[in-house]
């Protein structure tokens, strides 16, 4: 089977071969331009020269005061607003970056791979409950060394009062010593 160029290294020899071409023609005339308009650019710049240095005399101060507020107003709100548009941007210029690559990848025949993306899902699933495994064994009491049971409380006594103090103690035995 033959083998052409392709069409693009086909173009890229013909516009070489016309550039040549059209340089080769133009040096000349461009040297003899040059050479005719010396002159009047030597003179024209000799009359402007001193209107020039009488504009930069009377336009100084509005120029340096321009300069100032260039610097501090409008270049800070230019770079936020580059920032916030390059932010603002960054979803729009991925897609167009990978829609680039799989032109460019068609343009050559190639067809674009796909990206796998459940790896990476499995891999993420099995860290969270290896992570979980290990949050559960460390909260969990250990076995070995247990805590004694609660001592039970006893039962409160029944309060005495006055009346069943002297009923008591009249009822009561009387010692032998007593007396």
């Amino acid at each position: 089977m033959l083998r052409h160029k392709p069409d693009v290294e086909i173009t890229k020899d013909r516009l070489t071969d016309s550039w040549e071409t059209t340089r080769d023609a133009l040096v000349p005339r461009l040297s003899a331009a040059r050479e005719a308009v010396s002159p009047y650019v030597d003179a024209a710049a000799a009359r402007a020269t001193p209107v020039l240095d009488e504009a930069k005399v009377r336009l100084g101060p509005a120029v340096d005061t321009a300069r100032t507020r260039l610097r501090k107003d409008v270049v800070p709100a230019v770079i936020a607003a580059a920032e916030t548009a390059k932010e603002t941007s960054a979803p729009a210029r991925a897609e167009a970056k990978e829609r680039a690559a799989g032109a460019l990848l068609a343009l050559r025949g190639d067809s674009p791979r796909k990206v796998r993306r459940w790896p990476t899902a499995l891999a993420c699933l099995a860290a969270g409950a290896a992570a979980g495994a290990a949050a559960a064994i460390a909260r969990r009491p250990a076995t070995a060394v247990t805590p004694p049971p609660p001592t039970p409380t006893p039962f409160p006594r029944p309060q005495q009062t006055a009346a069943t103090d002297t009923a008591a103690t009249e009822n009561a035995p009387t010692s032998p010593g007593a007396g």
